[in-house]
């Protein structure tokens, strides 16, 4: 008996939670868009260059994300070529977030995510919500460009590219 309750109050919770991301989106012309907040364009480049001090390697990444301020979650695909070679793996182990700091400049570490993949190249789709999720300070920053991110490695810990974050409200 027991369990059956536990059952139907976790289904109820499910059905729940689906509810409300249905008031909080739909799709108009097959682009799912929100219902209730303003919503960001997330995007930005990596490279060894934008690291401080500069890196050489030939390592490249894509961040491309979509910021919903209502909910206050930032959802992305972060995709990566170069990251070590196929003689010498060399395992991304984290992706962190810092800001508020403008290109060139260093800012403070904000938030991690401890990720594993030893792939020369590949993507990867994720979010930063819940617990997690950005501080008002942390969206100022993001908004007004401050705010990128740095792909860590074995072999660079502190980070082997970075990519500057840019905002465009659609």
């Amino acid at each position: 008996m027991e369990y059956l309750r536990k059952r139907t109050a976790s289904l109820l919770l499910l059905w729940a939670f689906a509810g409300l991301l249905l008031l909080n989106g739909c799709t108009k012309g097959k682009e799912l868009v929100p219902v209730t907040g303003a919503t960001y364009v997330i995007k930005g480049n990596a490279d060894g260059i934008q690291m401080v001090p500069a890196s050489s390697t030939i390592a490249t990444g894509n961040f491309d994300g979509w910021f919903d301020e209502q909910l206050n979650v930032l959802t992305f695909t972060l995709s990566w070529t170069g990251i070590g070679t196929s003689a010498v793996k060399d395992p991304i182990t984290s992706i962190n977030f810092y800001g508020p700091a403008s290109s060139g400049a260093t800012g403070t570490l904000i938030h991690t995510i401890k990720f594993s993949n030893n792939n020369v190249a590949g993507s990867t789709t994720m979010a930063l919500s819940g617990y997690n999720e950005l501080l008002p300070a942390e969206r100022d920053a993001m908004y007004g460009g401050k705010l990128y991110y740095v792909i860590c490695t074995v072999s660079a810990p502190n980070g082997l590219i970075r990519g500057q974050l840019t905002a465009t409200k659609k």
